[in-house]
């Protein structure tokens, strides 16, 4: 007879962690804690990015990243009113 498990079934679809502090900036409404959540977010989908370029990492994923850290550089200069970068 099989014993039943109690823990979850594993899921092969991991989700970065990148993503989650992502999210949580884009999903932020205080302006003092959008600056900080957008700076987390940034810093950690460059060592991210870093890491993927030196392991020759998903392209998919790296794309993904860029995209992201696009909508970062948007929320910075629309909400946060930092100056448009050159």
């Amino acid at each position: 007879m099989k014993s039943k498990s109690s823990s979850p079934p594993q899921s092969n679809c991991r989700i970065p962690a990148w993503q989650g502090v992502y999210e949580a900036a884009l999903q932020e409404t205080d302006q003092v804690a959008l600056f900080k959540r957008v700076e987390i977010a940034e810093a950690t989908m460059m060592t991210q990015r870093e890491t993927l370029e030196r392991s020759g990492g998903r392209p998919s994923e790296r794309q993904a990243i860029e995209s992201a850290l696009q909508v970062l550089l948007w929320i910075k200069q629309a909400q946060l009113s930092f100056p448009a970068e050159n």
